[in-house]
């Protein structure tokens, strides 16, 4: 019996030295869980902007925007950079401003979206700042 008692308590030791996140199934479930909920919000942003997108193709003011700088954020959709870019916006009748704007970009794109280039845009009639390129 003491052999019993040696190895249960190993066990015991062994439980107590491993990272609630690490124990057994509900540990695995647990990663899964946060996976799943990182996943969700992700999948979350990608539907808000998608909604934004349509918006603004349909009531968006249209302009153009003059690249300032770009800068690359770590962040890919299907292998396509999400980019930061300091803007120039010029909608008709109004003076240029300042923004800077975050968005996806195809990769084969990128080469069009260099400092001094100008692309079109689509700005929303409520908020300046908000705007599609494209």
């Amino acid at each position: 019996m003491g052999f019993l008692k040696d190895i249960r308590n190993l066990q015991k030791q062994a439980e107590a030295m491993t990272p609630p996140e690490h124990r057994g199934v509900t540990g695995g479930f647990r990663a899964m869980r946060d996976g799943v909920a990182q996943a969700n919000e992700v999948l979350g942003s990608v539907q808000a902007e998608a909604q934004k997108a349509q918006h603004l193709m349909a009531s968006g003011r249209v302009g153009s925007a003059t690249i300032a700088a770009i800068r690359d954020t770590g962040m890919t959709i299907n292998d396509n950079p999400t980019v930061e870019l300091d803007l120039s916006v010029s909608l008709d009748g109004a003076e240029p401003y300042a923004v800077t704007h975050r968005q996806t970009i195809s990769r084969i794109a990128i080469p069009s979206f260099q400092p001094g280039a100008t692309v079109p845009v689509r700005v929303d009639p409520a908020d300046r700042t908000s705007l599609l390129i494209g």
